[in-house]
């Protein structure tokens, strides 16, 4: 992992910050640390401030944090880009990002409720997957992927969700 650490090519921080996430996945307790380690190392390697926000977009997807360690970081970032002279990332820049992440996190989890659906069922309806895109509830879309694995019948799967967007237009 160091020697992707010093690695110049974006695509190594990309490699770095994939093999965080799954370390980070069953330890969750180093995210924070690694996260905050690999982007300072963004600074570290010479990227122009184009490519580090690209980069950072890509590791803030990857390796998702609670809310207040989130705060942190960002604490730790801003103090960053103030001694390395740069404009830090603004308070619009950082909430069209929080709110970016959120929409990836849903249409990630979405899709694989569809893929792993496909593959157990070999054909999921179009009516189907519309449902699907209309919840937005990471809970709630957790909840289904592991029902999308366990469900007997796409049938009974499709009823489940049907009655969660019911439950969502009621509320």
């Amino acid at each position: 992992m160091e020697e992707l650490a010093q690695d110049p090519n974006p695509l190594a921080a990309i490699v770095q910050a994939h093999r965080i996430a799954q370390i980070a996945n069953k330890d969750a307790a180093i995210g924070y640390a690694n996260k905050l380690s690999l982007i300072k190392s963004l600074y570290e390697r010479g990227f122009s401030r184009e490519n580090i926000v690209e980069l950072f977009r890509l590791i803030d997807w990857l390796i998702a944090l609670p809310e207040w360690e989130e705060e942190q970081l960002w604490q730790e970032i801003q103090a960053l880009e103030e001694d390395k002279n740069m404009p830090y990332v603004t308070s619009v820049e950082r909430i069209g990002i929080k709110k970016g992440r959120l929409e990836g996190r849903q249409e990630s989890k979405q899709q694989d409720i569809v893929r792993i659906l496909e593959v157990r069922f070999k054909y999921v309806t179009e009516e189907l997957k519309l449902l699907i895109e209309k919840l937005e509830d990471l809970e709630l879309l957790g909840n289904l992927l592991a029902q999308a694995v366990t469900t007997p019948s796409l049938d009974e799967f499709t009823s489940l969700v049907t009655q969660h967007v019911v439950d969502d237009k009621s509320e």
